[in-house]
């Protein structure tokens, strides 16, 4: 295990920015479609920790917004990154290095949000993978909410169609194609070691952690991953035009699967819900070019 979080840390360390180019420039459909939805929930004055938080995109977007933001990532570069950005944008946020297994550093019942955005992409095992989800609880105010992010195995088929179609005929590739036709995840190494899982699983898995209860489930990309090349090349307006319109798709069971990223939003059990009382923080979601 420390092999592979070596491997994983060093994966993100060499590049920060290409993860943030890929929310900025490659897929901007998928943060402004994820925002939509996390300001749903989300509410003025909430104090979030962004677990696995990278080189900051939503941590900033929430900063901005006057939000308490503290990001944790287990890069050292991208918490370097995510400091440097959170300048430019004129924001403040508390982004250090650390391990979404181990929030200890964080009392009980300290933050209204947690967002897990990363970290159950690279825990290979169950048992660390509900280790992650039990300390975001744990941290979690009564009545607080968990935004947890997966990639889905479909979601790896849809990549080859879209950008590397002859991986179908590579003999290599095909256990993974034929683990996603029996509607199964994998723990593999792919660009770095990755967990791929189904939609069916994940609901599973936020189900099992106890004193969490689903809000809803929802593609973040919604149905627009197969078609990412052909809205790059698209004017502004179109595109979006069509982000707006995938939004009304992004949490219909049958359109799940058209995502390559997978979101459960969960709320921690409280018998008074408070901060449902709260303002809703500005809502819609970030522009593409913003």
């Amino acid at each position: 295990m420390r092999e592979q979080k070596e491997a994983i840390r060093e994966h993100y360390d060499a590049d920060p920015q290409k993860e943030w180019d890929r929310l900025k420039k490659n897929q901007p459909h998928e943060k402004y479609i994820t925002i939509r939805m996390m300001d749903r929930y989300i509410r003025k004055g909430d104090k979030i920790l962004d677990v696995g938080g990278g080189p900051g995109h939503y941590s900033i977007h929430y900063a901005r917004l006057g939000h308490d933001v503290t990001l944790l990532d287990l890069s050292t570069e991208n918490v370097r990154f995510a400091k440097k950005k959170a300048r430019q944008y004129k924001v403040n946020i508390h982004a250090q290095q650390g391990d979404a297994v181990d929030l200890s550093r964080f009392e009980d019942n300290s933050f209204d949000v947690v967002f897990l955005m990363g970290p159950l992409y690279h825990l290979m095992e169950e048992s660390s993978r509900v280790e992650a989800l039990m300390e975001a609880r744990r941290v979690l105010k009564p009545g607080g909410l968990l935004f947890s992010s997966f990639i889905l195995m479909f979601g790896g088929v849809i990549f080859g169609m879209r950008e590397l179609p002859f991986t179908i005929l590579r003999p290599q590739e095909q256990p993974f194609f034929e683990v996603t036709a029996r509607d199964e995840g994998l723990s593999f190494e792919a660009f770095t070691y990755a967990f791929m899982t189904t939609v069916k699983d994940a609901k599973a898995l936020l189900a099992s952690i106890p004193g969490l209860s689903t809000e809803t489930v929802f593609g973040q990309e919604s149905i627009l991953s197969p078609y990412r090349l052909v809205m790059a090349t698209q004017p502004r307006k179109i595109r979006q035009a069509w982000y707006d319109y995938a939004v009304q798709f992004c949490e219909k069971e049958d359109y799940l699967t058209h995502a390559e990223h997978l979101m459960i939003v969960s709320r921690k059990d409280a018998e008074e819900r408070a901060a449902s009382k709260k303002t809703p923080a500005k809502k819609g979601g970030e522009s593409e070019d913003s």
